[in-house]
């Protein structure tokens, strides 16, 4: 049990406590008044400004007894530390990284609306690789005098699997598939519809091993209505149904809101509604398509319908800890200044953002992956990456990238073995 002395709590600083504390299960409780805190035995925590008693102590910026945005507010470097205001307060560094505050103030946004990584601040300060929040944590657990043993024994991974499109081939409106024969690929298109060769994309035995590898893996149903950047299968194809039954008893399945419903509470409903009618029963895990989401509206949409865990918090263009942590937390709501009941899930890195935007080679992604692994482990947090059933082919311009997913794979289980 840890004692935190502070003279004003805030929703704000029970949210960081909270994460740092109660969710990798260490107890705490606040006290306000100084004459209680004389004669309090245990771990002692000043959070205050006070010449109080404590194993450790650190100066409050202000910021987690404010309800209001600052444009202005940022992360910097002075002297090789972090500082927010000037102001080494660990716990409002922390506050300001998860609660996402630079989201919330006038960005940049590319050409699908999205807050990308080169955007942030932890990318110009040089740390977006690393879990820093962690390590803050990591760090002022030790200086409690805290075993963090259990938290390093959490380490997991868990690798998850987006399914835009299910099968290349298959499963198509007739004058698509003539359409396709027509054009290119005509003898092996029509050797799978004849059922003489696999489908491209049919890579859910992989799929299914990985799983047991691992014994955790959660795959995202596309069920959008057809558009430019929503290709899928018709919802109501029963053998895609029957795909996602069978995905969702191996490791649970959510929904893949389609690239028009981040903002439209009605276009998502209706999609969750078909998952759920597809899987027979509640749905309550959510990723955006194209990483399509804007902190503040986004988010409450989800929580609107029903959705209680997220994972969409990481970036489409490179490898990174978006929310500096490889841990779960749940989304702190800034416009009503208060923690709601969606749990966000940050994920390490995407395939086609290793391949495609950081233009690195299955090699070189190997080296970098393994070094994100090395750095969650250290802190024991979550190690989450994204692939897609078109990506795992290990043909053409996917080959010898399967081999990064068993390495990761591969890498983490040694990792919690050690």
């Amino acid at each position: 049990m840890i004692q935190v002395f502070c003279k004003n709590p805030s929703e704000r600083l029970i949210y960081v406590l909270d994460f740092m504390f109660k969710s990798k299960g260490e107890e705490y409780v606040i006290c306000t008044s100084e004459s209680d805190w004389e004669k309090i035995e245990g771990k002692k925590f000043n959070y205050s400004n006070r010449m109080v008693e404590g194993d450790l102590s650190i100066e409050p910026s202000g910021l987690l007894n404010e309800t209001e945005l600052y444009a202005q507010l940022k992360l910097e470097r002075v002297e090789g530390n972090l500082t927010l205001r000037n102001s080494r307060d660990e716990l409002s560094i922390i506050f300001y990284t998860l609660s996402r505050y630079e989201e919330y103030q006038p960005y940049q946004k590319d050409e699908h609306g999205r807050f990308l990584s080169k955007f942030s601040q932890q990318h110009s300060l040089g740390i977006l690789d690393s879990p820093f929040v962690d390590e803050i944590t990591k760090t002022i657990w030790e200086k409690l005098g805290l075993d963090y043993t259990s938290v390093l024994e959490s380490f997991q991974c868990v690798p998850s699997f987006d399914i835009d499109v299910a099968w290349a081939f298959k499963g198509r409106p007739l004058w698509r598939t003539i359409g396709g024969l027509v054009k290119n690929q005509g003898e092996g298109r029509l050797k799978v519809l004849l059922n003489k060769k696999k489908d491209p994309y049919d890579t859910y035995s992989y799929i299914t091993n990985v799983s047991a590898k691992v014994r955790r893996i959660i795959c995202f149903a596309l069920l959008s209505d057809w558009g430019k950047y929503d290709k899928n299968i018709h919802w109501k194809n029963e053998e895609y149904q029957s795909l996602i039954r069978g995905l969702n008893s191996s490791g649970g399945m959510g929904i893949h809101p389609g690239y028009n419903s981040h903002l439209n509470a009605e276009i998502q409903r209706n999609e969750i509604e078909r998952l759920e009618e597809i899987v027979g029963h509640e749905v309550q895990k959510s990723r955006f398509h194209f990483l399509r989401f804007e902190m503040g509206k986004s988010y409450d949409l989800l929580i609107q319908n029903g959705i209680k865990k997220d994972y969409s918090m990481g970036y489409s263009d490179r490898s990174g800890f978006r929310a500096g942590t490889s841990f779960p937390f749940y989304y702190f709501n800034l416009k009503k200044n208060k923690a709601e009941d969606l749990l966000i899930f940050p994920f390490a890195y995407m395939d086609s953002a290793l391949k495609d935007k950081m233009n690195l080679s299955s090699e070189e992604a190997l080296k970098h992956v393994e070094q994100i692994i090395d750095k969650t482990a250290k802190v024991g947090g979550l190690f989450m990456c994204i692939w897609h059933n078109s990506s795992v082919t290990d043909k053409g311009e996917w080959k010898g990238w399967r081999d990064v997913l068993d390495r990761t794979v591969d890498h983490s289980l040694l990792k919690r073995l050690i």
